[in-house]
């Protein structure tokens, strides 16, 4: 499996987050933030060929991408934006990074909805948008992120099954899933494997459910990538630190995932 980790979780600043997951031996990365920013927000086309070229100096590349299309509500006028202007934007930074993979995410639901609530223009978004993707050579992966439609993992099978396009499949993310309902990863996980291409990884532990290192939360990491690794899943593993120190706190996340990856016999690349 590749390890990786979203840039800014280390550095606002790309290439200073780049030197040092050099020196901490990764080889791949997902750009999400371009400072202070969600790329692909301020970058201009020079600014995306220059960053690429930055990555590759410190010996990283980039397979994947999170610029947050769609994570807008439905009532949002940007969501024009995501449907058409956005969306190519996004499509030109995955394609100037080297990326194939795009993460998106369903719209944000509105007060008093649940996840399986989407209307049938989420659909036909998501269909239009993964014809798009597909068009250029590349695949968007839906997150499954808890204030948007199909939050948890079961929705979300259902919502990639019902796009049903083959340019749509899923980033599984099962720290936003353990954390929402308090299920494990085993019955979404399974609902889940004809879609799915991408992996986050976060981990949640403690009183108020803060932020942890993978393995010291309550999602059963081991048994997760012992799942993968009999599925034989060769893709992304992504991390996502979300705690302070960012530095310091992606270092331990990082040792932490070499540590599981290899009790679950299986190599990190």
């Amino acid at each position: 499996m590749k390890l990786s980790i979203l840039s800014d979780e280390i550095s606002s600043d790309p290439g200073s987050a780049a030197e040092l997951a050099a020196e901490w031996g990764l080889k791949h990365f997902e750009l999400r933030g371009w400072y202070r920013r969600r790329a692909p927000a301020g970058m201009s086309d020079e600014d995306m060929v220059g960053l690429r070229k930055t990555w590759q100096g410190f010996g990283l590349d980039c397979p994947s991408i999170s610029p947050g299309l769609f994570k807008v509500r439905l009532d949002d006028p940007a969501l024009e934006e995501h449907r058409g202007p956005f969306r190519e934007r996004c499509f030109d930074l995955a394609e100037a990074m080297g990326a194939r993979v795009v993460v998106c995410f369903p719209p944000i639901l509105a007060e008093g909805e649940g996840w399986r609530d989407w209307p049938a223009s989420v659909v036909e978004d998501l269909r239009g948008a993964a014809e798009a993707a597909r068009a250029r050579g590349l695949v968007l992966a839906l997150e499954n992120e808890p204030s948007c439609y199909g939050g948890c993992g079961l929705a979300l099978a259902e919502l990639v099954a019902e796009v049903g396009h083959p340019g749509l499949r899923a980033n599984w993310d099962p720290g936003n899933h353990t954390h929402a309902t308090g299920e494990d990863y085993r019955e979404p996980y399974a609902a889940l494997k004809p879609y799915h291409v991408h992996t986050h990884v976060k981990d949640y532990a403690g009183k108020g459910a803060r932020a942890a290192p993978p393995g010291e939360g309550g999602v059963d990491w081991l048994g997760q990538l012992r799942a993968l690794k009999k599925d034989g899943y060769k893709g992304l593993i992504v991390l996502e630190t979300h705690f302070e120190p960012r530095i310091a706190g992606s270092q331990r996340c990082i040792q932490h995932m070499r540590d599981l990856l290899a009790q679950a016999g299986e190599e990190a690349e």
